[in-house]
């Protein structure tokens, strides 16, 4: 008797495991949508174990614990939403579609709405014409470099944390004094944030400020050294001492219209303060040119150092771009610093510039 062997086509599927490559034999008889659920399956569990090893390598590496297992989900629950976000924008950032990218940083186990609502700094977006403060109008006919950068002089100094208090508009400020002060007497020296966070009435501690008027009180009041006056993020009895404080010599303090007179004021005399409309994009930066979402008000101070002129190759042109330090910490952007975007406004940038003048 003769008998017939039917054959049945057979295919081989190779689908990663965490023990490797598994080969799985599909054959006509197997559903197509019995497979792709497999698959989806295996994929749903492989990605579960690698945000479970990514998440908590992260809590180590930024020291964050949490009261409860209930606000721990709910981290989680943010920190995922955040790690996808990250990984859709530096997957466009590496098409060439953006010019910075996004990092996991400490920020990452906040909602949107959290990291968008740490307001520190109160604008003065009024009419320059109305301001209390004298206006500074630079000549746009002084050569100035094509690029600078203060943090060659050696008279910046290191990035700073302000943490949970909204104190940014005291850094920037005391940032500005830190690098003038060298620049003048060629003495690098760290000077208290905390005495303007304790001690300037005209702020608002670690509920806001403006730069400008913090410039105000030290040049009535000198400024301590903040290792007389350490910083703890929290807002306590004004503890100023006079005889502790060191004197400078301000003849004058001002705001800056435009980017250009930012550009020759931070040539000729030195780092600024800004205020600028901090994003949720921005706090998630870890290099490159900012070129994402601004929120829509200014909410943070920083200082600017430095500009210049990047070549972009994918769209063959200029990008000319302000350096700015921050104060939340090295771990944010490059080692604390960033690139934004400059003769655009971008994010306000040019609405709220400040600086003074120090003689030694």
């Amino acid at each position: 008797m003769m008998m017939i062997l039917s054959t049945v086509k057979r295919s081989l599927v190779y689908i990663p495991t965490e023990y490797g490559i598994a080969i799985v034999h599909t054959t006509s008889k197997m559903h197509l949508e019995k497979f792709v659920l497999i698959l989806s399956f295996v994929t749903c569990v492989l990605s579960s174990k690698l945000l479970d090893q990514e998440w908590k390598a992260w809590k180590v590496e930024h020291g964050k614990e949490y009261s409860s297992f209930q606000e721990e989900v709910f981290r989680r629950k943010a920190w995922e939403a955040t790690w996808h976000k990250v990984l859709k924008h530096n997957q466009l950032a590496s098409q060439g579609l953006s010019r910075y990218r996004m990092g996991m940083n400490k920020f990452a186990d906040m909602t949107p709405a959290e990291r968008t609502s740490r307001k520190c700094f109160h604008s003065n977006r009024k009419s320059m014409s109305q301001s209390d403060v004298p206006v500074l109008h630079n000549s746009r006919a002084l050569n100035i470099p094509d690029s600078v950068d203060w943090r060659d002089s050696k008279c910046v100094t290191p990035v700073k944390n302000q943490g949970l208090c909204g104190s940014c508009w005291a850094f920037a400020t005391v940032g500005v004094f830190e690098s003038l002060h060298c620049i003048a007497t060629k003495e690098l020296v760290e000077f208290s944030e905390q005495q303007l966070v304790d001690c300037d009435g005209a702020n608002d501690g670690c509920c806001g400020g403006l730069p400008e008027k913090a410039m105000a009180y030290v040049s009535s009041h000198g400024v301590m050294k903040a290792k007389d006056y350490e910083y703890s993020a929290k807002q306590f009895k004004c503890l100023y001492k006079p005889d502790n404080a060191v004197t400078l010599n301000v003849t004058k303090y001002y705001v800056l219209p435009g980017e250009d007179n930012m550009a020759v004021s931070l040539a000729l005399n030195g780092p600024i303060a800004v205020g600028i409309d901090a994003s949720d994009d921005l706090q998630m930066y870890s290099g490159g040119i900012f070129d994402g979402e601004c929120s829509t008000e200014p909410n943070h101070a920083v200082i600017i150092v430095g500009y210049g002129t990047e070549h972009d190759k994918e769209s063959d042109e200029d990008v000319d771009y302000w350096i700015i330090r921050n104060s939340w910490g090295e771990d944010w952007g490059e080692n604390g610093y960033g690139k934004m975007r400059r003769n655009e406004n971008q994010c306000g940038i040019a609405t709220d510039s400040s600086s003074v003048d120090l003689t030694s």
